[in-house]
């Protein structure tokens, strides 16, 4: 399997070099759909979930890699926060929301007609930037579809905590040892690691690797990077504040019923955080974290129907 949805623009934020793309929309309607992925994934993780939108809806889509991964792991220093003593740009959540954000205001986004609003759909960390772009930066979304979303502490399973506490050891893996921790990683966000594709494996992996060695160190250094950034506060501070009730858009959450990454209390504990703006909650069986992958088809269903209920939401 090869991207037949190339992200051939960018636009700099937070110091980063962000790519993206905008894909559809020439047809029927022109209702915009964005996607916002996790870690340690890239926008490829929506392209099944993308093309059916087009392809079945007419929507317009944007793709883009979040700041430090997929494309978007050009950095420079001019103007922006540095990181700490171990790595070059930040690539928190805190940052992550601020590149948001700014993709609103490139892509002219933020419009002050709900009916021009986008669709936000979200997966992992995904949940929290856009919770978070959406209650502290200001950006007004049509609906919000959160997929096996990461949005109530603490974060992260046994591996993720190790990795925080331990990221100097794990910048010292040597590669092929490095690249066989990425791929368990991957495997494990599925519901059958040991059937899951080996195309969409290396699809995944792909962005953390090079043959170059000192390209390959610098991909190494940003995986780790982007786990021992996951800053506590940034959730916290939403939390602290019970700033979820006031999110103002409809919510629907979708849950693989085996994610052995986040329980379903977590999802029933933001469901409720949630308030008014919470309207469906929907448990799609033999999927794990990787939902949209496992259970593509039942993904792409639930998420068409989402978007036509909410087409004329105000």
């Amino acid at each position: 399997m090869t991207r037949n949805l190339n992200l051939s623009q960018y636009f700099s934020s937070n110091g980063w070099t962000i790519k993206y793309g905008v894909f559809g929309g020439e047809k029927r309607h022109e209702q915009t759909v964005v996607f916002v992925h996790g870690t340690p994934w890239s926008s490829a993780v929506f392209d099944p979930l993308a093309s059916a939108l087009m392809n079945g809806g007419g929507y317009r889509v944007v793709l883009y890699d979040l700041a430090g991964y997929g494309q978007s792991q050009d950095f420079s220093e001019k103007g922006a926060a540095k990181g700490n003593e171990l790595f070059v740009g930040d690539t928190s959540v805190r940052t992550q929301a601020s590149v948001l954000a700014d993709l609103f205001k490139h892509l002219r986004l933020d419009q002050s007609d709900p009916l021009q609003r986008p669709a936000l759909v979200a997966h992992d960390i995904a949940g929290a930037i856009t919770l978070r772009a959406g209650l502290l930066h200001g950006c007004k979304y049509r609906s919000l579809l959160l997929l096996d979303t990461n949005t109530v502490l603490p974060w992260g399973d046994g591996f993720y905590k190790l990795a925080r506490s331990e990221a100097q050891t794990f910048l010292q893996l040597p590669r092929n040892i490095f690249e066989a921790v990425v791929r368990a990683v991957i495997r494990s966000a599925s519901h059958a690691p040991k059937d899951f594709s080996l195309v969409w494996e290396d699809i995944l992996a792909e962005p953390w690797f090079d043959e170059n060695a000192s390209v390959a160190d610098a991909k190494q250094r940003s995986f780790v990077r982007q786990i021992a950034q996951a800053n506590d506060a940034d959730i916290a501070e939403m939390l602290d504040q019970d700033l979820y009730k006031h999110v103002e858009c409809p919510v629907k959450i979708i849950w693989g019923e085996q994610d052995q990454w986040i329980p379903r209390e977590k999802l029933d504990s933001l469901a409720a955080m949630l308030g008014d703006s919470f309207r469906e909650f929907v448990v799609v069986p033999d999927a794990g974290h990787l939902v949209m992958i496992d259970q593509p088809e039942r993904v792409a269903i639930e998420t068409l129907d989402w978007l036509m209920k909410n087409q004329s939401v105000v």
